[in-house]
């Protein structure tokens, strides 16, 4: 029977078409807006997309309103907005669409044994946890600021001592080319428990702070099958598991991650990596069948024991199609990863570039077509680490920073040299700088002149602009070029090969060059020693201004300061790819 109040209601919708039809073409004009801004081209994504704007809208409207006004189309879509694991995505030919059903059910905890300080905490309508409500902390505030002790010169010779955290990594002096040059180093600094050090100990600074049992249950991300971001997620994702399970792993040894890289080369680490229908079909029909599956079993006299441990904390990483000879002989950090427990995805390079592609390398926010693992309790982090989980570290590292310049630049202007690929450590220091910077300022204390300055390893000059001003409109702030860092960019007349000349003197991320190696051997000898990814290809354009005057040029009349990025543990596999290239030989591989 129809009551006075649905009649009513049916007065009111047959009132306000022309309203109902306004928001609708609002909404759909907001979803090609959107859809343009990420380069979204399947007809389905689109479809979706406006399905869950459609959505939003309607959540955004009082009770009442979508009551009177909502059709059974739009509350069939308020229902289904979300698929569950088990319905999945087939936006993938199987690597996406297995990835959720296939483990939720038997690594997801329950939720009624989950720390209440997360079930609380508000929640993405995307069912991905909101980075922004997580309790990120430093751990122990103003510890850095012990300068009597922290911010001295060290001219030692025992300067590859690790540091503890929250001690302050050191400053040494080296003398390159004549010029007197600050080593930040941060290579040394080690983080508890997951023992992860350089860049990526600031980066995830806070995220390897929260106690285990507040830690999501799941972490995903996407990136290259080396990626140093890659290693050190799975090291916190692993540490947050020993803890739940009571295991012991002493702070600056390495025995730990050593044996059980040992155990895990005994087995066949293959079993971890997702193969598709198309590579079995095209080549790999020779491996045996076992190898095959997307996840095998392990057998009963493995040393590594999965998911007999409850709760489980998951590392989900994707990433492109790996090469014959990776997949054959996982090493490096690819290797470290899964002895880890990483669990990787691969999608082919076409799915790849649908999902995380896009102008700026990527949305801080998790794909439309991604669900997550453990809806409520899973944390996307974007390539790289670049989202606002980043800056409890960089604010820590811009206060080590100035502490030290207040007691030891004597007034002279001071230049932080930077290597960046995604360019998230520059721009999030450069917010912590200026406002340290401020607060010094408004404390009346002596002033300093710091200027931040990023070397880009991966694309251009323009590339990194891009992601900068993506990064900072996405942690709050305008986008203004005038508060990005300064960009070191290569000299128009200086000589280069064919292949650089074409990216204006860049280097090609990733590929061997013999100017990066030749570099790498010339900073070795002078006592530093650099990673071939970052850290040689930043020197080697810093190298061509060392001695500049030139007005524009950023590192003239200034101190340099240089961070060391770390990223030492995947030397060896970067010069196992200089072999192949024939720019090295195998001995010296061996070495090294």
């Amino acid at each position: 029977p129809i009551t006075k109040r649905s009649s009513v209601v049916g007065q009111r919708s047959k009132m306000q078409p022309p309203t109902l039809h306004r928001q609708g073409f609002s909404i759909l004009a907001i979803s090609a807006m959107i859809s343009c801004a990420h380069g979204i081209d399947s007809p389905r994504s689109i479809s979706q997309l406006f399905g869950r704007a459609m959505a939003m809208g309607a959540m955004a409207r009082s009770a009442s309103s979508v009551a009177a006004f909502q059709s059974p189309r739009a509350q069939r879509v308020l229902r289904k907005h979300f698929p569950t694991p088990h319905q999945g995505s087939s936006y993938s030919r199987s690597s996406i669409r297995s990835t959720w059903g296939r483990h939720a059910t038997s690594f997801g905890p329950s939720f009624s044994s989950q720390s209440s300080s997360l079930q609380q905490a508000p929640v993405a309508s995307t069912g991905w946890i909101n980075s922004d409500t997580l309790k990120l902390s430093e751990t122990i505030p103003n510890s850095f600021n012990e300068i009597g002790i922290s911010n001295k010169i060290n001219d030692d010779d025992d300067n590859d001592a690790k540091i503890k955290y929250p001690s302050p990594s050191s400053v040494e002096r080296l003398l390159i080319r004549d010029r007197l040059v600050y080593i930040k180093r941060d290579d040394v600094l080690h983080l508890p428990s997951s023992n992860i050090s350089g860049n990526k100990a600031r980066k995830f600074l806070s995220l390897n702070n929260i106690p285990a049992c507040d830690f999501p249950d799941a972490i995903v991300s996407y990136g290259g099958p080396q990626s140093n971001a890659m290693l050190a997620l799975a090291a916190i994702v692993s540490s947050k598991n020993a803890e739940l399970t009571g295991e012991q792993r002493p702070l600056g040894e390495d025995d730990w991650l050593s044996s059980l890289e040992e155990e895990k080369k005994e087995e066949d680490l293959f079993w971890q990596l997702d193969v598709s229908e198309e590579e079995v079909n095209n080549g790999e029909k020779n491996e045996n069948e076992n190898n095959k599956t997307y996840k095998k079993v392990p057998s009963s006299s493995s040393t590594e024991t999965i998911n007999t441990k409850s709760p489980k904390k998951r590392f989900i990483y994707y990433t492109k199609t790996l090469p014959r000879y990776l997949r054959k002989n996982p090493n490096g950090n690819l290797l470290r990863a899964l002895a880890l427990g990483m669990e990787i995805r691969t999608v082919s390079h076409e799915e790849y570039a649908t999902l995380f592609g896009g102008l700026n390398g990527g949305s801080v926010m998790a794909p439309a077509d991604l669900d997550p693992p453990v809806p409520g309790r899973s944390l996307w982090i974007p390539q790289g680490g670049a989202c606002s989980v980043a800056q409890p570290g960089s604010d820590v590292l811009a206060r080590e920073i100035v502490d030290y310049w207040s007691c030891n630049g004597k007034g002279m202007p001071l230049a932080v040299v930077v290597p960046g690929g995604t360019c998230t450590t520059a721009l999030l220091l450069q917010r912590s700088l200026n406002g340290v910077l401020e607060r010094r300022r408004l404390e009346e204390k002596e002033s300093l002149d710091i200027r931040l300055i990023v070397i880009p390893c991966v694309g251009d000059d323009k590339y990194a602009m891009r992601q900068m001003t993506s990064l900072d409109r996405s942690v709050g702030g305008k986008g203004r070029q005038e508060d990005m860092p300064w960009i070191l960019k290569p000299k128009a007349d200086a000589e280069y090969g064919s292949s650089r000349r074409r990216s204006k003197g860049y280097f090609s991320f990733g590929e061997p060059a013999k100017a990066i190696l030749e570099t790498f051997d010339e900073m070795n000898e002078e006592g530093l020693f650099l990673d071939l990814l970052y850290g040689a290809p930043a020197f080697s354009l810093l190298l061509q201004h060392w001695r500049s005057r030139v007005s524009d040029c950023p590192i003239a009349g200034r101190q340099v300061m240089y961070v060391h990025s770390g990223g030492l543990e995947g030397i060896a596999s970067q010069l196992t790819r200089y072999k192949h290239k024939g720019l090295i030989d195998a001995r010296r591989t061996q070495i090294a």
